[in-house]
């Protein structure tokens, strides 16, 4: 469910962002930041990469779901209702910082137009928002790249549901006649 809801996203920021600066070929590339050589530290394209991970708690507490049918019943966990932290961020070289912004603009832009995107194949909305974060905090997290800071957002995806449907237990139902009780 990951992986598709970052396709997903990643999938239709980029029909948008082409379209508004009329680019013909692709500018979002969902992948991270690395730190070692074999990536050019500028390529002009706009990263899109998984930054966390996060139960959400706001649902409560979540018990073993139960069905059950006129002769059998069915139990299986509970699906995870997470918050997924992503980062946007354009990666441009300095002569193209202008150009980093302008993307930069444009994903906040797509971002404010479609904070609710449904997920293909499913009955999902996954909602998104940005997240502020202190200079520490943002320095923080660049450092765990080993990258130089690039123009960047910071969002949270609510209501990513992971639910592997897998049935943990089958059963038969007993049913009993009621039957009178005489008492003598």
């Amino acid at each position: 469910m990951l992986s598709k809801t970052l396709s997903t996203l990643a999938s239709q920021l980029d029909d948008y962002l082409r379209r508004v600066f009329r680019l013909n070929e692709d500018i979002v590339s969902l992948q991270p930041l690395v730190a070692d050589n074999t990536q050019s530290a500028a390529d002009n394209k706009l990263h899109l990469f998984l930054a966390n991970i996060e139960r959400e708690t706001a649902g409560g507490i979540a018990f073993n779901r139960q069905s059950v049918s006129k002769a059998h019943f069915q139990s299986a966990m509970p699906p995870w209702q997470l918050n997924v932290y992503v980062m946007f961020a354009a990666v441009f070289s300095k002569k193209q910082y202008d150009e980093a912004l302008k993307l930069l603009s444009g994903v906040t832009a797509f971002l404010q137009a479609n904070n609710q995107f449904a997920l293909p194949g499913t009955d999902t909305q996954v909602g998104i928002e940005p997240v502020n974060l202190s200079f520490s905090e943002l320095s923080n997290l660049w450092s765990i790249y080993g990258s130089q800071y690039y123009p960047s957002l910071l969002c949270k995806l609510r209501n990513v549901v992971i639910d592997s449907n897998e049935i943990r237990n089958i059963g038969q139902l007993i049913r009993k006649k009621d039957e009178e009780m005489k008492i003598k």
